[in-house]
């Protein structure tokens, strides 16, 4: 009979895509995990995965074996679970990761309530607007905003709310030029964006069933959202704002919104993680947290 120890940490190597991660998630040294793979290779008189020194791969016969594997795994850890979720406390490190306005307008603000309520969890959060993999660094919960339909994927995906930018500018801009009349008049007067892809940025807009690409070359380039806001109330331009940010401006009068009509098209928010099989408490406790503090226009 083989040994069930070393099949989990066969199933483990491959779901984790090498020995490294593979013994960090088991806490097992990769040295160890390399040699009981090797063991369970001779036993069985067949090799499993093939090696190179940047990935590894299952040959035919290492496939068979992993999706047997696969379930034996499966069936162990959710009987753990089952008679672990009972009584488990919040405790312990949770890592996220969150684009980095919406970590100052939403996600920061909240995350008090939760720390209180889980005195035992302790939070790593990263604000950042590149694209995060939760596998290669090693996030807990990735805070995500993407319009649909969303790629496909082997990551788990959980909404959280929705997002949409409007169009606004101060009315001192409109003293020395007329407003626009739709949304191609807007190329011909000063625009405040984020990055492009080259010197012209395309705005995505959206009126009933009416869609366009709005291409223009903004006056003030910035990935800071907050200083695309302050440029658009001094009056230099015309600039496409999360609604959450800028509605406090527009109902105080310091912002209009432009062409009210004419929005982005709805992005959602959502928190990406890699499984929910085996999840800790802790990660379970964030995301039912922030879902009933979830991020939407409605509320801003």
């Amino acid at each position: 009979m083989e040994d069930l120890n070393d099949l989990m940490f066969f199933a483990k190597v491959v779901e984790h895509g090498g020995f490294s991660e593979a013994g960090r998630r088991l806490g097992v040294p990769k040295s160890r995990l390399s040699r009981r793979m090797a063991v369970l290779e001779e036993r069985m008189g067949v090799r499993l995965l093939q090696r190179s020194p940047r990935r590894i791969t299952l040959t035919g016969a290492g496939q068979s074996v992993y999706e047997r594997c696969r379930t034996l795994v499966e069936l162990a850890e959710s009987t753990h679970e089952l008679a672990r979720q009972a009584s488990a406390t919040p405790q312990g490190e949770v890592r996220i990761s969150c684009p980095i306005t919406l970590a100052q307008v939403w996600l920061t603000p909240i995350l008090p309530g939760f720390m209180a309520a889980c005195p035992l969890v302790r939070l790593h959060v990263t604000a950042t607007n590149r694209r995060v993999d939760p596998i290669e660094e090693r996030m807990d919960v990735v805070i995500r905003v993407r319009r649909p339909p969303l790629p496909d994927s082997d990551q788990v995906v959980r909404k959280l709310g929705e997002s949409t930018d409007v169009l606004v500018a101060s009315a001192r801009l409109f003293e020395t030029m007329a407003p626009p009349e739709q949304p191609e008049d807007i190329a011909r007067l000063p625009t405040l964006s984020w990055p492009g892809r080259g010197e012209r940025v395309g705005w995505s807009l959206a009126c009933a069933e009416r869609t366009l690409e709005l291409q223009h070359v903004p006056r003030l380039v910035t990935d800071d959202m907050f200083a695309l806001r302050e440029a658009a109330r001094a009056g230099m331009g015309i600039a496409l704002l999360p609604r959450r940010i800028c509605q406090a401006d527009i109902r105080a009068g310091r912002l209009l919104q432009v062409l009210p009509h004419w929005t982005s098209p709805r992005a959602d928010v959502l928190a990406v993680f890699t499984s929910r099989r085996g999840m800790v408490p802790a990660v379970r406790a964030l995301l039912d947290y922030l879902d009933r503090n979830r991020e939407d226009d409605a509320d801003a």
